[in-house]
């Protein structure tokens, strides 16, 4: 059943109903052209025979799509599964992605332990799983059970195993279809033992020592309540999905990890200080939060998310929220397949979103990160006393007479008072400066220099625990959960910060900001130039880190825009860097079979034209 091709046989045969398609033995690719014109059709999925996770698996819309995405399909399975056989399926739009978790035992017991919607899928990876299935008749939900354990008993199969089926939304009948079998327990297998109570591993566990089925009557499988799964993974939502590597320099889930947990747990293997590499799958956790029904444990989802603090490597989180928070998830039933198609716009992440109010959004977090810094470079992290008074919430003023920061006299009164220049790095490596102006009070006056913002005077102070209380233009309180870390190699300084619960429901619940360090190291300032090109040249640049493992051009061809450069290999998965213009290829700067790091430059393209147009004047 490990083998996609083998288990639609064996499953046509046993009468498990299966998407219609071609699962034969010839692999020649004459062949492959022919089923998929002739007999399977456009849209048809392309997926590897020992697949999964995504990976080895592409959608083909037209025939003329049909031969490089199968030498991209087959060329991520070799890579990931060490196997280059496909099979096609007719792809069905928009359906919904519903799984049976199936146990049997060596005794011919076989039950099913209900089922889960895994239907919220990116790049064929499931992100966001609940259990169970909201909005299905009781017939089909019984009818699904059952077919999972016959496909299970067709092949005589023990142990824990996922069933997994499309059902057909676009169908009146209801009509579902066999996609595969996972011989193994799934990643989401933690949502199906927090609706039953049973613990998957120990059922493992007690068939492999040849004992019975815990619970070998199907009507006394319990299933309380409602449970969803999000996977975290180590990617950037803003630079689409890129896989990221970096160091956890700070990590705070909102659970102890690996502990269990009846409504709330995590499952990871990341600690703080822990480099995150190329080498592996980008998922590096996992959220799981059950309640009594579908609606509290949504929302249980989403207030769990805000509070899960991660720093050092870009995360989905924001884009989870995103996703758990629209109002589609709100319908039981409603996410199928094509939700992230549909709603590509509700949820993307972008950190260069225009318009007022957005850029207001940015500029109040930045300037919220830079009183976070200026605190901790003044040593007041940690000074007795608090922000308000307890009793008249009043605003404490706690800063050091003799500081030449903030709470301080100063001779020429406000003219005289200190100011400070700050420099913000974002992701693209752009700087952006800002003044930030000590008040007598200890509150900061903070002024971006691009003159787009107005003013904002931020009082704060921050306990020994990194908890920050702000209070912004003396009328908006704010509190956060504040980590640091100091890079005296590149000199710079990272400020991160978290919505303590009462403004976790705040859209401004998390902020991030990377400064150049104010008293830099003699080390931090080398390298630190672009690259020297010369005029009317591009860089093509590795977007992450990763492996070259396909060249497309050679040095001295020309190209058009958007016509792929170089082929790239990061945590199991192809991606492909393409031309930022027309030009010519004057410069490879690297070799099949290079590692490479984030930025690194792989191609020099000279813009012909400029070049003519220069030797012409």
């Amino acid at each position: 059943m490990g083998s996609k091709s083998h288990s639609k046989a064996i499953m046509e045969e046993a009468s498990v109903p299966c998407t219609p398609g071609y699962h034969q033995a010839d692999q020649d690719v004459e062949r492959l052209l022919h089923e998929a014109v002739n007999n399977v059709g456009f849209p048809l999925l392309i997926k590897a025979t020992m697949g999964g996770g995504g990976k080895g698996m592409r959608i083909v819309w037209s025939e003329k799509e049909f031969l490089p995405a199968l030498e991209s399909a087959k060329s991520e399975s070799q890579s990931a599964f060490g196997d280059t056989n496909v099979i096609l399926e007719k792809y069905l739009v928009d359906p919904r992605h519903i799984e049976v978790q199936v146990m049997c035992d060596t005794h011919g017991n076989g039950v099913y332990l209900h089922e889960r919607d895994c239907s919220l899928q990116r790049r064929h990876q499931k992100i966001i799983e609940e259990a169970p299935a909201s909005d299905l008749p009781d017939h089909v939900r019984t009818d699904l059970g059952e077919k999972a354990v016959m496909a299970a008993k067709a092949v005589n199969y023990v142990n824990a195993g996922t069933v997994e089926f499309l059902f057909d939304t676009k169908s009146s009948d209801n009509a579902f279809y066999f996609c595969e079998m996972n011989t193994r327990l799934q990643v989401e297998h933690p949502i199906t033992e927090m609706i039953t109570g049973q613990d998957l591993v120990e059922w493992q566990l007690r068939i492999a020592a040849g004992q019975e089925l815990p619970i070998t009557d199907q009507n006394a499988i319990p299933c309380v309540g409602h449970s969803f799964e999000a996977r975290i993974y180590a990617e950037n939502p803003a630079k689409d999905f890129l896989p990221a590597t970096g160091h956890i320099w700070y990590h705070k889930p909102p659970a102890e990890p690996n502990s269990g947990g009846t409504d709330v747990r995590v499952d990871t293997a990341i600690k703080t200080s822990q480099d995150i590499t190329v080498h592996y799958d980008p998922m590096i956790s996992k959220l799981i939060v059950h309640a009594p029904d579908r609606a509290q444990a949504l929302e249980k989802l989403i207030a769990n998310l805000k509070k899960y603090q991660l720093a050092g490597v870009p995360s989905n989180i924001p884009f989870l929220i995103k996703c758990a928070e629209h109002q589609t998830f709100d319908i039981m039933g409603a996410v199928n397949t094509g939700f992230l198609e549909h709603h590509a716009e509700d949820v993307r992440i972008d950190m260069d979103a225009e318009g007022t109010d957005a850029r207001k959004n940015r500029s109040l977090m930045e300037s919220i990160a830079s009183t976070a810094l200026l605190l901790l470079l003044e040593n007041r992290k940690g000074t007795v006393g608090t922000l308000f008074n307890s009793k008249s919430n009043e605003v404490k003023h706690i800063g050091s007479p003799w500081s030449s920061f903030s709470g301080s006299w100063r001779i020429g009164g406000v003219e005289g008072r200190h100011s400070r220049t700050l420099t913000l790095i974002d992701e693209n490596d752009e700087e952006r400066t800002l003044n930030a102006i000590s008040n007598r009070d200890g509150s900061f006056d903070v002024l971006f220099n691009d003159g787009d913002d107005d003013m904002l005077t931020i009082d704060g102070c921050m306990a020994s625990n990194g908890i920050m209380d702000v209070v912004i233009n003396g009328t908006r309180h704010m509190s956060f959960q504040v980590a640091s870390r100091e890079d005296a190699v590149n000199g710079t300084i990272s400020i991160r910060g978290w919505a303590t619960a009462d403004d976790a429901n705040d859209a401004n619940y998390t902020f991030s900001a990377q400064f150049r360090h104010p008293y830099p190291s003699a080390s931090s300032a080398e390298g630190r130039g672009a690259a020297s090109v010369s005029a009317g040249s591009r860089l093509i640049r590795a977007p992450m880190p990763g492996k070259i493992i396909r060249l497309n051009v050679e040095e001295g061809e020309l190209v058009a825009s958007n016509d792929i450069v170089v082929v790239m290999e990061a945590m199991k998965m192809e991606h492909t860097i393409s031309a930022p213009s027309g030009g010519q290829v004057v410069e490879i700067d690297c070799a099949v079979g290079e590692i490479v790091n984030d930025g690194s430059v792989l191609a020099v393209i000279k813009d012909v034209a400029a070049e003519e147009g220069s030797d012409a004047a």
